[in-house]
């Protein structure tokens, strides 16, 4: 069996790279070699500027090689990289690049599948070293500290001379692991589970903008998500800092680069594509987006963009759109109802949602997906019917014009994020869960041309323990995997509370697995927004009783 998956993966690699336009020159040997992980699909993770750009970062580093492997789910014992077939333990590092929680589990059983002892307490030092980073590992990576020697909080572009310059010696010099580990943990930026002093903090690091470029794509691929697409930054944060959104808060503070930066950067790298791919958490609050939009269309190129937000959206923009090509653009209105709006700072009144959509009636965009919550703090039953409402109001008015359209909704539960004022939050009950998406799918469906997404309540859940969980939490990973337990088993074997975690109420000063890290963000402002919140969401719903 193993020979017949090593023989069908070589056939995968070798047609995952015959459609791959990689602008990265294949280095032959490094004097490090380093196997960058991302823990999910080819698809996803080559849709992750991130993934991509730490690619691009390490290979531009002198005297390192460094290849790609990903969690093969049509191979879930092969871990091998892309490039050269090579096995992961036989790198000298090993780095993860997390950005979904629900890949922790994929990140452990890649350990295993790679003969790399998963425990980081019990891996001999002649092991791969192994690292981790991206936005996952700088919300709350405690769950995954039993298997990681090294995290990286924050960015990465500052620390990465420090990180692979300690590496380097670790080659040279003939260092011990735990030298470098050790040289390390003294380091702003870096997190060593093993040798962290609970009374310090690990300061994110983040790097300002004014002399750097944005960040971008090296590999065009039509495999991924985004086929055939060239991805380039326009900025990071958010200035919104909406009361749910980890995003807002982890990439604080807002920046962005100028227009004709991102003109440079794009007409420097993308050579192999037309089809611009422009990636943010504030797209729409790009000052000069209507411009960036206008001169790419200019030259010829075809726009992909992420969700906007529906009170940017101009007869002038739409137009810029159309000439891009788009077909379809994403909104993420969150909630049903303005006051439920107001209450997480999303503050779209109504009227701005209504003459959005009659906007994007009158354009050739045929599409319009948009993106709910439920479970947020202060919900009552009347911002449940509201999602209806709304989304049937905005069927009424897209499909006025008699051509075809489709609006396709999403609606995800709500899950308490480390960092945000939300994050003293509970999480809604599974049952009630349910209630409200059974409510939801059979309303939705019968809207003429609305689709609405499948969801897994218990994924949405198990995202909340990984989200908010501590290192029991990763214990129970490792015991679900290693000893094939079912998770409530693997749950109770660790001394995992999931009633603690999820649905008890949080104090102020309790200690949360994150606590540790200090993101720039005083945790006291945070706490005065969730009280005002919180009071005004109690004030509603106990009127509502």
């Amino acid at each position: 069996m193993k020979k017949l998956n090593n023989n069908k993966f070589f056939l995968f690699r070798k047609n995952i790279l015959s459609h791959e336009k990689n602008s990265i020159p294949t280095k032959r040997e490094g004097l490090l070699s380093i196997a960058l992980v991302f823990p999910n699909s080819y698809a996803v993770g080559m849709s992750n500027l991130g993934f991509q750009t730490v690619y691009r970062l390490f290979n531009e580093f002198s005297g390192v090689k460094c290849e790609r492997a990903f969690y093969y789910t049509d191979f879930p014992s092969v871990s091998k990289t892309l490039e050269s077939n090579k096995e992961l333990r036989d790198f000298d590092v090993v780095a993860f690049s997390i950005s979904f929680e629900l890949d922790f589990p994929n990140l452990v059983q890649i350990l295993i599948n790679a003969g790399i002892t998963p425990l980081s307490s019990n891996r001999h030092f002649r092991e791969p070293m192994i690292i981790a980073g991206g936005a996952v590992s700088f919300l709350n990576p405690t769950p995954l500290a039993l298997f990681i020697d090294m995290f990286v909080i924050g960015e990465l572009e500052p620390q990465l001379n420090t990180l692979l310059g300690s590496f380097f010696n670790l080659k040279k010099e003939k260092f011990q692991k735990a030298e470098i580990l050790q040289s390390l943990n003294s380091k702003q930026g870096f997190y060593v589970p093993e040798l962290f002093d609970p009374k310090k903090q690990v300061q994110k690091v983040h790097f300002f903008l004014e002399d750097q470029k944005p960040q971008y794509s090296p590999i065009i691929s039509q495999d991924s998500h985004f086929k055939n697409m060239f991805l380039t930054e326009v900025g990071r944060g958010c200035g919104r800092r909406c009361n749910f959104c980890a995003a807002s808060h982890i990439y604080y503070p807002f920046r962005i680069f100028p227009v004709e930066r991102i003109m440079e950067t794009i007409q420097i790298y993308c050579k192999e594509t037309r089809r611009i791919g422009l990636i943010g958490s504030a797209i729409s609050d790009y000052p000069g987006i209507d411009e960036l939009c206008g001169q790419l269309v200019g030259e010829g190129y075809e726009l992909g963009l992420s969700s906007f937000r529906l009170d940017k959206i101009t007869p002038s923009f739409i137009k810029n759109l159309e000439r891009g090509k788009v077909k379809t653009v994403t909104f993420a209105p969150e909630a049903g109802t303005e006051r439920m709006r107001k209450l997480i700072h999303k503050n779209l009144s109504h009227r701005q949602i209504i003459e959005a959509t009659e906007v994007i009636r009158d354009s050739i965009i045929h599409q319009i997906k948009l993106y709910f919550l439920i479970g947020l703090p202060g919900e009552t039953w009347d911002d449940v019917e509201g999602i209806v409402n709304l989304v049937e109001e905005m069927q009424q008015v897209f499909f006025k014009a008699g051509k075809q359209k489709k609006i396709t909704v999403s609606v995800n539960t709500f899950i308490p994020k480390p960092f945000t004022p939300f994050q003293w939050s509970t999480m809604e009950q599974s049952k009630e869960i349910r209630r409200k998406r059974k409510f939801l799918n059979t309303q939705i469906k019968n809207i003429k041309g609305v689709q609405i997404s499948p969801k897994s309540t218990k994924d949405e859940l198990l995202q909340g323990i990984f989200s908010l969980g501590d290192h029991n939490v990763g214990l129970a990973i490792y015991y679900k995997i290693t000893e094939k337990l079912d998770w409530q088993k693997a749950w109770i074997k660790a001394g995992v509370d999931i009633n603690q975690i999820l649905f008890s109420s949080k104090k102020h000063e309790e200690s949360m697995p994150w606590n540790f890290i200090q993101t720039g963000i005083k945790k006291e402002n945070l706490w005065k927004i969730w009280e005002r919140t919180n009071r005004a969401a109690k004030g509603i719903v106990e009127k509502k009783l």
